[in-house]
């Protein structure tokens, strides 16, 4: 464990740009050129953005309460 610490602080410029890089991206895929070990060039990186279930189980919910309240007006 002490030396994985160790490479943690030993990375790179080019290495730092790319974890920046990799975090901001959050989630997608990406294409990179690697020289002699280190990273050169990120030439293809594709934005993905996962659709989650619970927006739709709240709408779902929602018309629920929309139809209870309409039957409880009439």
């Amino acid at each position: 464990m002490p030396e994985e610490l160790g490479v943690i602080h030993c990375l790179s410029n080019k290495e730092k740009q790319l974890i920046k890089f990799i975090r901001e991206l959050g989630w997608g895929d990406l294409k990179i050129r690697i020289e002699n070990s280190q990273p050169v060039l990120i030439y293809e990186a594709i934005k993905t953005i996962r659709l989650e279930e619970e927006p739709a189980q709240q709408r779902k919910n929602y018309h629920k309460h929309v139809q209870a309240n309409r039957f409880k007006n009439k």
